[in-house]
């Protein structure tokens, strides 16, 4: 009776540690998946935040010196980056999302003083570093 008693100890601890085993890597091939993921959506993101379309709409306000309107546009381009910056922040360097959201901060600065030719250079670079975030 001691004999069975032990090999059904062993058969236990067998089954247990090869459901920790199989457990860990469906986790680990989850995590994977997920932060590999992030990149491939960054398209689909852009496309139903309408992050770029709202930084294209600052650009444009800017350039017609349209200052109410580039600020509304600035508005919304600052919702749409919350809403997609924790999701990219998985799997992009975070020096991006950092110049972004520096260029953010500089960008409502130039806008409030109404200074054409910086606003129009932070919002480039914005546009920039956004693209550099897609071509990965």
């Amino acid at each position: 009776m001691v004999y069975h008693t032990g090999k059904r100890m062993k058969l236990r601890a067998m089954r247990v540690g090869m459901l920790k085993k199989i457990f860990l890597s469906m986790l680990l091939s989850g995590i994977l998946i997920f932060s590999c993921s992030c990149t491939l959506l960054t398209d689909s993101l852009d496309s139903r935040s309408g992050f770029s379309n709202h930084l294209a709409q600052v650009e444009n306000s800017i350039r017609n010196e349209d200052w109410d309107q580039a600020t509304a546009s600035l508005k919304e381009s600052k919702k749409a980056w919350e809403k997609i910056k924790p999701l990219l922040q998985v799997d992009i360097d975070h020096d991006y999302v950092e110049e972004i959201e520096e260029g953010f901060v500089k960008l409502d600065g130039y806008i409030d003083v109404k200074d054409k030719s910086n606003s129009l250079v932070s919002v480039l670079l914005i546009e920039n570093i956004w693209d550099n975030i897609g071509s990965f």
